[in-house]
Order: structure tokens, then sequence, then C-alpha cells
């Protein structure tokens, strides 16, 4: 069971019945750690990504999950199959583990057409397959993706959605245990990539096909993902859904990459706060052996101007002093940041402009802030 895994007990990893089991991957170059004892658990038929900033080790984890480079310890199973164990050096090459990968730059033949492309693994399959049994099988997949009538043109004849499509069609035809993807979206336009996810994400949950999915963008995992485990410096913060993940981020680097949240050190003097009960007024952790910091999710979060402090209720509310630091038109409302004397920065959405420099309030609710170690 993945609660068995060292540093993972608990409630950080929720996946009870783990096809594909990551424990204790490490790897160094040097005296530099890029896998620092990462252990994950993925359930089969589901799509768990690898959500980080460049250089936190996701890329290098699945390069280590495909075969293409080795682990220096821990071990990777598969169902009930050790694949990978880097203390006794045995395991399963890359060809022999069945997974199939989709990266970054695509990578299609230019001179074969899309049937041709989508053919190309058939013949490095352990079983051959007759003529027959090919035509088929490439028929059914280009069915699969929206890509049977174009089946004869070249890449260079497709948009960048289509190429999308065939590289994905040629990484399923060969029936994967595991579908791995490496940043498949980086190299597009804004527009492109936000249909392509959508696209992608419908994809992978009518083709059932357990998927490890890279990327840095949160939108991004959280779209096509079941569960997204937040890298950084080499070590996963968190396991948890897209919307746990927004809602109870565990760290103060989840929040802040996420940018669904604002962070703020839990000081004496805040926890010693009390209302007119005479009760605490932020909540209170048993669980946390030392005080940490306080999250406040955006949606919990108004900044108004100050002058205008008459219109919003403060029952119950916590309302300190700041200035706008950012007001910044996102299509449909504003990106509003402040920032308090001290230097503590809280974010929210707004439906109008705020002006840079202004004098504004900070206002939420103690009782919706979630209590975080550092």
């Amino acid at each position: 069971m993945i609660r068995d895994i060292p540093g993972y007990e608990g409630d950080i990893v929720r996946t009870p019945n783990p096809y594909l089991v990551g424990k204790n991957l490490r790897k160094s170059y040097g005296d530099t750690v890029v896998l620092d004892d990462v252990s994950f658990g993925v359930e089969k038929g589901q799509c768990l990504a690898l959500l980080g900033p460049s250089g936190c080790g996701k890329s290098t984890l699945l390069n280590i999950l495909a075969g293409l480079m080795p682990a220096d310890g821990g071990t990777i199973q598969l169902g009930t199959d050790i694949i990978e164990d880097a203390e006794t050096h045995t395991g399963r090459s890359a060809q022999e583990r069945g997974f199939a990968m989709v990266f970054q730059d695509l990578s299609l033949w230019p001179h074969m057409t899309v049937e041709q492309n989508v053919a190309f693994g058939l013949d490095y399959l352990p079983i051959r397959l007759n003529r027959e049994e090919k035509k088929q099988r490439i028929h059914h997949v280009l069915q699969r993706v929206g890509m049977l009538e174009l089946r004869k043109r070249l890449p260079s004849m497709l948009s960048g959605g289509q190429q999308q499509r065939v590289a994905i069609a040629r990484a399923i035809v060969v029936e994967p245990s595991v579908l791995l993807m490496d940043e498949p979206l980086a190299s597009l336009d804004t527009q492109l990539r936000e249909t392509l996810r959508d696209d992608i994400a419908a994809l992978i949950r009518r083709l059932g096909i357990t998927t490890v999915y890279v990327t840095h963008d949160h939108l991004e995992a959280t779209t096509v993902a079941h569960q997204i485990a937040v890298m950084n410096k080499g070590r996963i913060e968190q396991i948890a859904t897209p919307d746990e993940i927004h809602r109870y981020p565990e760290t103060t680097f989840v929040a802040s990459f996420l940018g669904s949240a604002s962070s703020i050190p839990f000081t004496s003097e805040l926890e010693s706060l009390r209302d007119d009960a005479q009760q605490p007024l932020f909540p209170w952790n048993p669980k946390r052996k030392e005080r940490g910091y306080l999250v406040v999710r955006r949606e919990d979060v108004r900044i108004f101007p100050q002058a205008q402090q008459a219109e919003f209720s403060g029952d119950g509310m916590i309302r300190w002093k700041a200035v706008c630091i950012k007001s910044a038109f996102t299509g449909l409302v504003y990106d509003v940041h402040a920032m308090t004397h001290k230097g503590e920065i809280f974010r929210t959405f707004t439906p109008h402009p705020i002006p840079l420099d202004s004098p504004v309030f900070v206002q939420f609710d103690p009782h919706q802030t979630i209590c975080v170690e550092k």
C-alpha cells in the first residue's frame, strides 16, 4: 500500500490502489541533488501531473520512469512487478517496460504521412503484428483521436493541434501500460494551448490509460490530472486532487506557486487575538509542532480602496491597511495585489481596477485561513 511509503504516512498520499508506484527515488549529478527521496502512486487509468518550476526535477523523474536514465536509489513498481531497483541494479529496459512517451517537440517524421508516423512504433513491439492487424489498430487509434480523415497528410500540412493528436496516437497505438507526457503544450501559443489542454484532458479520460503528465502550468495540471504532485527542489511537497491542492495547500510554496493563496507568518501576536467570546480568531492546529504560516485563499480576500471602507462589512473580519502594488486586467476581472507595511502580500480578483500605490484595505475572515508548516 502506498501509505507504507516512508515520509508519506497520513494524509499526504491518498492513492488506495496504486498501479504505478515510485518509492524513495533519488538522483544526483555530482553534488547536485535532482531527486531527493521522491515517492508517489498512480491508480490504474488515472493521470498524475508532476507540477513545478524549471529545475525542480519533474522531467528527470519522467525520464527515470521511462527507463531513459537510471535512478541512484529507490524502486519503481508496476502492478505487482518491480521494474527498477536501483539498489540491486535490476529491472526492465525502456522497451521492456511497455511505456510510451510524448515529447515536448513531438518528434514527428516530416517525410511520413500521419498513418505512417502512427505505424512506426508497431514494428518494435515484442509481438509482431501482421499487416491486417496493424491496419486495424491504426484505423482504430486515428478514429479515437479524430485524425482518421487526415491520415494521408504529411505533418507539414497539419495544424499544431493536429500534430499533437498524431503524437498522442503514435504513443497509444502500441497500447502502453503507462503514457508519459513531457510538457506537450509548452511550445504552443496561448490560444492553441488552451484548446488542446481541454482536448488532452478529455482524451486521457476517454482512453483510460494510466498517465504521468509533466507541466509547469498549474491550469494545465488542474485541467488534465486526477491528482497533482507539486514538486520543489527535487522533492514532492504535496500530492492531492486539483480541488484539494487549491483549497488546502500544505506548504507556503504550494500556495504561492499555484497563485491561489497568500501566506503570512503565524506570529504569537496573531495567535493571541480573541473575538468577543474570547475564542481564538485564527484556527489552531494541534498536529503542528511548530507555529508556521497562515494561508489565506484568494477567493477569501477582499481588497478595496480605504475611502470605500463603509461599503464593506467588517463584522468578524480582519482588516489591515495596505498599498496596491498590482492591478492587471485579465480579460474578465482585475488581478489585484496589495502589500501591508510588514511586507505581507495579498492577492484577489476585483471587478474594477485599483490605482497603483493607492491606500487600500485588505480584509479576510480569520476562520477561513489554513495553518501550514513553513
